[in-house]
């Protein structure tokens, strides 16, 4: 009896906010059949507001043919357009969004890669690295009519412009590829994080190890923060594998493995295992003919009472910011962005100059919470924890999903 292969994906994934920005604008999700990377951009919260909604629209879109993921990108685009004019907090926020789906209605086997902007799918297959999609900015339309080369490329000052993204126009242009998939394949989607840190060599490098996609997705993850670590970086890693099949048994795709480390953010320090050493000088006392002190001696005495005061004017300066900062981002508390309720971490309207950060994104909406329950949010005040905050997000969620009145 002749046998078929039956597909089997197994994925993981990994992000990092990464050694310079303060906060993680990128997102991703995945789930079987659906595999989506968005790197978000514009202000404070713009970027974070922008990939969240993006890839939620296309998670919660009807899928298994292209017209269903070409529309949902579609949505994911009027969405972040039209919430970005409403919000005038959030004007001007984009998202670039990369998709890997399985094509149920396709003959055989089949993927669709969709794109826009220069987050990027690529396949290793047989030991190559190949990139599948094309980036969206300025410097790749360079490159592509030949102006440019690649070295010149990483550097140009404009590298980071894009040509086209989610939610910046009310139209948008979609790339769009379908996929024979192998078994033995490997597929990435990444932000550029990863790629503005690790050229191709380095990322088909990891690619080579046998690891389950979640731990190569971290080790390039951590490969991007020990080369710089300038952005967000984020790797969602999908394999195809397969099982055999009899001709009797119907051909479907299983998926397995879906252990996807989503918007964790590594707490750990940084490597500092380097340490310098040098010798102990000790400044031995000597003799001296002079018995009045000079006027380069005054100067002198002078320009060292300045540099201390600086120094201690600098230190404490210094200080206080970081008391204020760490009172300005300690807790936590629940707020409204979008219309959708979220758990924002620090001071609630901000301190100064630090801003809080999107925490947790929630699928709340204002409009459907009671007049009570709109009222309890508005005055729930300052939490200390994260765990204090999601319990009363939950609350929320229980009473409204419950339909309790709130009394």
């Amino acid at each position: 009896m002749t046998t078929s292969p039956r597909l089997r994906l197994s994925w993981g994934g990994a992000t990092d906010q990464g050694r310079v920005r303060a906060n993680n604008q990128d997102a991703m999700y995945a789930d079987w059949g659906l595999f989506v990377v968005a790197d978000g951009m514009g202000g404070h919260q713009g970027g974070e507001v922008a990939a969240n909604l993006a890839v939620r629209a296309v998670a919660k879109a009807e899928r298994g043919s292209v017209s269903d993921l070409r529309n949902a990108v579609v949505e994911a685009n009027r969405l972040v357009h039209e919430t970005a004019i409403a919000q005038p907090e959030l004007h001007g926020m984009g998202t670039t969004l990369t998709a890997l789906a399985v094509d149920q209605h396709g003959e055989g086997h089949q993927f669709v890669v969709l794109n826009v902007g220069d987050s990027r799918v690529y396949r290793y297959r047989d030991n190559q690295l190949e990139q599948l999609t094309e980036d969206h900015s300025y410097v790749a339309e360079l490159v592509r009519r030949g102006e440019i080369d690649d070295e010149a490329a990483s550097v140009h000052p404009y590298r980071n412009m894009l040509t086209r993204a989610i939610g910046v126009h009310p139209d948008v242009e979609i790339d769009e590829w379908l996929i024979e998939p192998a078994v033995g394949d490997r597929f990435v989607l990444c932000s550029d994080g990863l790629t503005n840190e690790l050229d191709d060599s380095a990322i088909a490098e990891q690619l080579a190890n046998t690891e389950d996609p979640g731990v190569i997705a971290k080790a390039l993850v951590a490969a991007a923060n020990e080369h710089g670590g300038r952005d967000n970086s984020t790797v969602l890693i999908v394999d195809v594998q397969a099982e055999p099949l009899t001709d009797n048994d119907e051909l479907r795709e299983v998926a397995e493995d879906n252990s996807v480390d989503f918007g964790h953010k590594e707490e750990e320090p940084l490597d500092a295992s380097a340490s310098a050493t040098g010798e102990a000088f000790e400044m031995q006392p000597h003799a001296s003919t002079i018995k009045q002190r000079s006027w380069l001696y005054d100067q002198v005495r002078i320009s060292l009472g300045a540099a201390l005061i600086t120094l201690v004017l600098t230190v404490t300066t210094a200080a206080m910011v970081i008391t204020i900062g760490w009172y300005a981002r300690s807790g936590y508390h629940v707020d409204v962005v979008a219309n959708h309720v979220v758990i924002q971490k620090g001071r609630a309207g901000g301190l100064l100059w630090f801003e809080p950060t999107l925490e947790q994104w929630t699928q709340i909406q204002i409009s459907e919470l009671s007049d009570v329950d709109q009222s309890r949010l508005a005055n729930s005040g300052h939490m200390s924890t994260l765990n204090e905050a999601q319990s009363f997000v939950a609350t929320l969620q229980t009473r409204q999903f419950g339909g309790e009145d709130g009394s």
